[in-house]
């Protein structure tokens, strides 16, 4: 009797007991396969912008963090989301990895189950062997979305399966999918006749004229994606480069996207961002606007003039970028489209908290324009 009773309270402890976590595997951005024997639960992120990305996934982000590169995280998006995550501040700053500030015995040091070390970061494979020497995993992702990749969201979906949040991960893809998706679809036919010009000026201020985004892989594939023609990217091969008044002039861009944020503020720039109101964030467009030859432009006479934060385009959540941009390239195609519904849905659904602050901004046309 006393057996039976053993056998049955045995069986019903190995029902009732949580189930192990599985090994779970990726093969990651640089064809690397990587392997934990259980999700990941201890991580350091070299380029802080992940942190949103890990944000999307979980709950409680700040306690999946054995360290991270903090200057990397936007300063605007880091005092958003300090507000709903106190803790945030005590997550160790491993500095620039490669400087002298931060070296591989500190995240050694800091025993991570697992390094994601961002593309720009994977110069090293010394460096990687060290680490996986010390039993510590390294995966090499892109935590932000590129229009360029398919999928988009490949970074994001990896960093999911590693962390054991597939699911969370999933939805959050399949939302951003759906959106790109749909600008496609409108644009896919448009003629390139009537694809607008688009100066998109990154980190605009009043000191210099302009640093355009180009060709090269970076946010200025969203213009080609929203239907408009990038002037920078005819002239210019990489991610972004300097443009001259004068060949601004000569392509007189009937659309001027610019982008910036706080850290603007000291050079006279566009100042957007989780502190910033309305009329702050306006009237720092307009100062940028104010630059000699710029009331000349179409776009700037025609109220076709925007500024954008620079970390929300280089975020996990850079789909409400995509939307804003592709509403202000064709505001008739894409007139049933909210970028502040997105960010809304993004934050109620997907993030610890919704962000707040203003994160573009728009100029009304020239008084002799109206």
């Amino acid at each position: 009797m006393i057996r039976i009773f053993m056998s049955v309270a045995l069986m019903l402890a190995a029902f009732c007991a949580p189930a192990a976590r599985a090994e779970v595997s990726i093969v990651d951005d640089a064809g690397r396969t990587v392997t934990l024997a259980t999700p990941a639960s201890h991580i350091i992120l070299t380029d802080g912008m992940g942190f949103v990305s890990l944000a999307l996934l979980d709950p409680h982000p700040e306690t999946l963090l054995a360290g991270w590169n903090r200057a990397r995280m936007d300063a605007d998006m880091l005092q958003a989301f300090r507000t709903s995550l106190p803790d945030l501040d005590q997550v160790p700053d491993i500095g620039e990895p490669g400087a002298s500030g931060a070296s591989l015995e500190q995240m050694i040091v800091l025993s991570p189950d697992l390094v994601v070390l961002d593309p720009f970061y994977n110069r090293s494979a010394a460096a990687i062997r060290a680490m996986e020497s010390a039993g510590i995993a390294v995966a090499v992702l892109a935590l932000t979305p590129s229009v360029r990749d398919e999928p988009p969201t490949a970074g994001l979906d990896r960093l999911g399966v590693l962390l054991g949040r597939q699911e969370r991960a999933q939805a959050y893809t399949a939302f951003v999918r759906d959106r790109l998706d749909l600008i496609r679809r409108r644009v896919i036919n448009f003629p390139e006749a009537k694809r607008p010009a688009v100066l998109f000026e990154a980190h605009a201020s009043q000191e210099s004229c302009c640093m355009a985004t180009g060709a090269g892989r970076g946010i200025g594939d969203f213009i080609g994606l929203a239907g408009g023609t990038s002037i920078g990217a005819e002239v210019i091969p990489a991610m972004a480069g300097p443009l001259s008044l004068e060949y601004i002039l000569g392509k007189a861009p009937q659309v001027y996207i610019g982008t910036g944020g706080e850290y603007m503020a000291a050079r006279g720039g566009l100042v957007v961002g989780s502190s910033v109101t309305d009329v702050q964030a306006a009237a720092s467009l307009q100062s940028v606007l104010s630059r000699n030859g710029f009331a000349e432009l179409p776009a700037v006479r025609e109220g076709r003039a925007h500024g954008l934060s620079h970390g929300l385009a280089i975020s996990g959540i850079n789909i409400v970028a995509i939307e804003a941009i592709a509403a202000w390239i064709h505001p008739d195609l894409f007139s049933d489209i909210d970028p502040q519904v997105t960010l809304d849905e993004i934050g109620r659904r997907f993030l610890p908290a919704p962000l707040t602050g203003i994160w573009w901004t728009s100029a009304p046309a020239a008084a002799d324009a109206r």
